[in-house]
């Protein structure tokens, strides 16, 4: 490094590091920290200008490990070293795109030489995104920021159970987690030998399923569901034109997903095969799959099966009447030829409808036995809500209440629940009730003539 340092001409000299949208945060306005010739690379030993800053609100501080020459040969982040044009580990990449391994010799005087060559040649360049991506690559590539990256590092006192700053401490306190994604060096992530990570994103993007296309052959839709709220039919039309003709295109905005329907199931197999786990639209990863055809629902019983929500008339469906009723009217409640259901309704017999619900009666008018009208002024008359009288049960002795002589109208006065007949002995009016009127003298009868003295 001293070396490096008396050649003023090789010293890196950087205004802004190369780093990937998830290192720099979700903040554009981020205040770095810039030290010229500040560290050493991890990988060449090149002094270099490093950088550090916090990506945001709750995340630790992350600075450059390695120096800008390094990063470009590979095309990775000078902090988290994975592929700046697919987010994804170096040996991922190089395995999808068959590029062999090409490392840096050991020597410090082999990487100089390596690097100076590569840098003359145009090498350092972003030569690896003009490579053609394929079927595996954009399986795996990772379309939006991943913040969870930038979480602080699990707090060691934490662990040994001393950590005695609670809150307060800018560190994890999580238990850490182990297996095989625990062991990860840097210099394997560089090179892309041994890194737990892309094995396990390259076991994972072998075993995805395929999708198999229905038995039903007129099934030509296709569904594709976790859209972004603003993709409109146009972007859609993009992906799934170049496949064959599309007859209609429908996106439900609310639920996220979105309907493509062909006009051959030929088309609608091909778009399946160039698209299945690989279809981003405007940078959020979509599923594709197979429509599912609608299920012809059955009638509901009691319903209209032409659609209308009128019941028809006579006894209730057998699903409205309660589970211990129906034992009770046996087999066939409900059924033509089975007993008579009761009327839970109060429907009245035969016709089904109140006099007040005929259409036929024109409101509230009156019809004579003869079918004419009575006229606009004649009512209906209510039926005689009235107690008959009869034997005991009647008003008071020399007590009419206004009515007709011997006639009773409304509830007497001293009835209540339970009780038949005439007034209780001592019952008087209450108070302000009008009083029986007394019953009328009785005119005096002439005198019979006496016997005459005999």
């Amino acid at each position: 490094m001293a070396a490096r340092l008396l050649q003023d001409d090789n010293v890196e000299r950087a205004d802004f590091p190369i780093v990937c949208e998830t290192c720099l945060g979700p903040n554009p306005y981020v205040r770095m920290q810039r030290f010229e010739n500040g560290a050493e690379c991890h990988i060449s030993g090149r002094p270099y200008t490093k950088f550090r800053w916090c990506p945001g609100p709750g995340a630790r501080y992350k600075a450059t490990i390695i120096c800008q020459e390094v990063a470009k040969a590979k095309n990775v982040c000078q902090v988290c070293l994975l592929d700046l044009e697919y987010g994804i580990p170096v040996q991922a990449r190089d395995t999808a795109l068959g590029i062999e391994d090409e490392s840096l010799p050991e020597s410090d005087v082999g990487k100089e030489f390596r690097l100076k060559e590569m840098e003359n040649a145009g090498l350092l360049e972003s030569s690896f995104s003009k490579a053609k991506p394929s079927d595996s690559l954009m399986k795996m590539q990772r379309t939006t920021p991943y913040y969870k990256r930038n979480a602080p590092h699990i707090c060691s006192f934490f662990v040994k159970g001393e950590c005695k700053r609670g809150a307060e401490c800018p560190f994890r306190h999580e238990m850490p987690s182990t297996g095989p994604l625990a062991k990860q060096n840097i210099k394997d992530r560089y090179y892309g030998v041994n890194d737990p990570v892309a094995d396990k994103m390259l076991n994972r993007v072998n075993a995805m399923p395929k999708v198999v296309p229905p038995e039903d052959p007129t099934i030509t839709t296709l569904y594709v569901g976790g859209i972004a709220a603003e993709v409109q039919e146009s972007d859609l039309k993009d992906y799934f034109y170049p496949y064959g003709e599309i007859t209609s295109i429908k996106v439900i905005a609310n639920r996220h997903c979105a309907f493509v329907t062909y006009a051959e199931r030929s088309a609608a197999e091909r778009a399946v095969d160039e698209l299945q786990h690989k279809l981003i639209v405007r940078g959020q990863r979509c599923k594709l799959m197979w429509g599912k055809p609608q299920e012809k629902r059955a009638p509901i019983e009691g319903r209209d099966p032409a659609g209308s929500d009128m019941l028809p008339s006579g006894p209730p469906p057998t699903s409205m009447i309660p589970p211990q009723v129906a034992m009770q009217m046996g087999p066939g409640a409900g059924y033509p030829g089975g007993p008579a259901p009761p009327n839970f309704f109060n429907l009245p017999p035969g016709g089904g409808m109140y006099p007040s619900m005929d259409p036929s009666q024109a409101g509230t008018r009156a019809q004579r036995q003869d079918g004419s009208e009575a006229g606009p002024s004649a009512k209906r008359q209510r039926p005689d809500m009235g107690y008959a009288p009869g034997p005991g049960f009647g008003p008071p002795p020399g007590w009419n209440g206004g009515g007709p002589p011997g006639a009773f109208y409304g509830r007497p006065p001293w009835a209540g629940p339970g009780r038949i007949g005439g007034p209780p002995p001592g019952w008087r009016p209450p108070m302000g009730a009008p009083r029986p009127a007394a019953p009328p003298a009785a005119a005096p009868q002439p005198a019979a003539p006496q016997a005459a003295a005999q």
